[in-house]
């Protein structure tokens, strides 16, 4: 049996791995290692930059990241409205159309299927644009399960993000003072030169100021890259994958990672999701939850030590006093902090800033010393990503 780093390994080509129109675009830019997200492949690293240069672009200048994973799932006919209500605890009555809400969808037991940015395209019409499972498929059985005359389909759309503070210049440049207007988690229609229909929305995955794009024509996504990308250089900005270190300081989660099915509204700190109104799935189990209180819950964690010498998304164990009390599913450093940070889900009883935790990897690995904190760790009222760009619009 071949010995080594147990993370340490290759995947085979397969036919399951299914490749976005933006794939060959991004390969020629440097992608050279892809996650499976969607069933898509997904570009994270590039050749010769480091995570750390990365961040530092978020942080000062843009990065342009294909997140063709985010296919929205596009739901639609008479039953449409009523179909999106009930998928979420959220009430959809308050998402306007051209408006965009962060989103949990929840099973029968309160607990985490998909957490989407939905953008309301019309009033039974949506785009939930998702993150890692098969939220398309729960959809439409919850349609046909409550008799619905809804339809539930992948769009052909890939997007692209945008992120950076230097993002408002390179959008102003391909559409014009329109953007300007665009407020966070709102969306519009417009068009790149040359007449390239696109969906633009004040959306993102790094706490930074940063949007969008949804090219509505797949045989110019290229073009679309291009433009950006002319835009974007001289601007600083550069092609990226996500950057774990500037979503956990925003206190960003990642399903399948910090959340899944076993993992409720309230572990999270997300029960601000759950707004009234008649009916939702899960709502029972909820309501049951909030009474009887919870057992876990996640917080964030600070490490003094040496950086850590890579992203990574857990299972660590995480002990107290020589006994485990939950995980950690990340283990990142913070160039701002200038310390390691993570995420965790631990004994409640063990969560009030300041307890003292200690995390670890693999057994037999050092287990690090941690202190509790409260999340997130940058900007808690979301000042930077909100940040005003026309001195006559409200974000």
């Amino acid at each position: 049996m071949p010995t080594g780093d147990l993370y340490d390994y290759r995947l085979v080509h397969s036919m399951r791995y299914l490749k976005s129109p933006l794939f060959p675009v991004f390969r020629r830019l440097g992608a050279t290692s892809f996650l499976w997200y969607n069933h898509i492949l997904h570009a994270v690293d590039f050749e010769g930059q480091t995570k750390d240069q990365e961040y530092w672009a978020i942080r000062n200048g843009a990065t342009l990241w294909d997140v063709g994973v985010e296919r929205p799932v596009e739901i639609d006919g008479p039953g449409g409205f009523a179909l999106m209500d009930l998928l979420t605890p959220r009430d959809m009555r308050k998402c306007a159309i051209g408006q965009c809400k962060y989103t949990l969808i929840c099973d029968e037991n309160g607990c985490v299927v998909n957490d989407p940015v939905v953008l309301r395209l019309g009033e039974n019409r949506f785009w939930l644009c998702p993150s890692d499972s098969d939220v398309h498929l729960w959809a439409k059985g919850v349609a046909v399960g409550a008799g619905l005359r809804a339809t539930v389909k992948l769009a052909d759309v890939y997007p692209v993000q945008v992120q950076g503070p230097k993002s408002p210049d390179i959008l102003l440049a391909l559409v014009g003072d329109r953007i300007k207007t665009l407020r966070y988690y709102w969306w519009m229609e417009a068009e790149f030169p040359g007449r390239i229909p696109v969906i633009i929305t004040r959306t993102g995955w790094t706490g930074e100021v940063g949007y969008e794009v949804f090219c509505l024509d797949n045989t110019r996504v290229e073009e679309m890259v291009t433009l950006i990308l002319a835009r974007g250089k001289p601007l600083g900005l550069i092609p990226a994958g996500p950057n774990h270190a500037r979503r956990i300081e925003a206190g960003i989660l990642n399903n399948q990672s910090d959340m899944d099915l076993t993992t409720n509204l309230y572990e999270l700190g997300l029960e601000w999701q759950i707004e009234p109104k008649q009916r939702f799935i899960g709502k029972e189990a909820l309501e049951r939850i909030r009474r009887d209180g919870i057992k876990r819950r996640l917080v964030g964690f600070e490490v003094d030590g040496e950086p850590a010498q890579h992203e990574f998304e857990g299972p660590w164990v995480v002990y107290k006093d020589g006994t485990s009390v939950g995980r950690a599913s990340a283990f990142v450093y913070s160039p701002t902090l200038k310390k390691n940070i993570g995420l965790a889900m631990i004994k409640i009883e063990y969560t009030a800033p300041g307890q003292r935790i200690e995390v670890q990897r693999l057994p037999g690995e050092p287990r690090h010393k941690a202190a509790v904190v409260t999340l997130p760790f940058i900007d808690p009222k979301k000042e930077i990503p909100k940040r005003r760009l026309d001195a006559s619009t409200r974000s």
